[in-house]
């Protein structure tokens, strides 16, 4: 199985996997090259609700209001850096460019920068998003060996399965 054909895609971890990290996990592969993999657990658990973790990078005050997407729950995102923020948001054409993003085919994309997050906050950007805590990453080759072990199992990336289905519920 090629790599590329795979990616942008999610990938379904496969009951033999046996990592705890990863049991039940569908995970948005974003980025794959010779030197390693990037991915985001886009069912994880939850971590707190987003705006308690944006009031926390103090870009917000604690009584300033933030727009409706913050009253979700941030989820983690992998078991890598999860002091990061990640943003997974869903592309539409004539939204403004989101800083530093990784595409993930059409309609999706991802970003961990601060001015991604401000843009957030001031209302502009995409307004279909989510906060992710952490990632996950694969080294040179793993991920390969991983999915000729059978451990995961790829399927095609779908922004409203991501955006419209319940989390908790994807790997399903």
């Amino acid at each position: 199985m090629s790599l590329t054909a795979i990616e942008p895609g999610l990938l379904l971890a496969a009951p033999s996997l046996g990592d705890s990290n990863f049991e039940g996990s569908v995970v948005l592969l974003g980025v794959h090259d010779d030197d390693g993999s990037l991915g985001w657990t886009v069912n994880g658990e939850v971590v707190d609700e987003a705006a308690t973790i944006v009031r926390a990078t103090g870009l917000v005050k604690p009584s300033e209001p933030l727009p409706a997407g913050f009253s979700r729950q941030a989820l983690r995102g992998g078991p890598v850096s999860p002091e990061t923020v990640w943003i997974l948001y869903r592309r539409q054409p004539g939204d403004d460019a989101v800083p530093g993003s990784i595409t993930v085919g059409d309609e999706i994309g991802v970003t961990a920068t601060a001015e991604a997050l401000a843009m957030l906050v001031g209302g502009r950007g995409p307004a279909e998003f989510r906060l992710l805590a952490g990632y996950a990453g694969w080294g040179p080759g793993q991920l390969a060996r991983e999915l000729a072990e059978g451990a995961w199992l790829p399927a095609a990336a779908d922004a409203p399965l991501l955006f419209e289905g319940e989390a908790s519920t994807l790997w399903r």
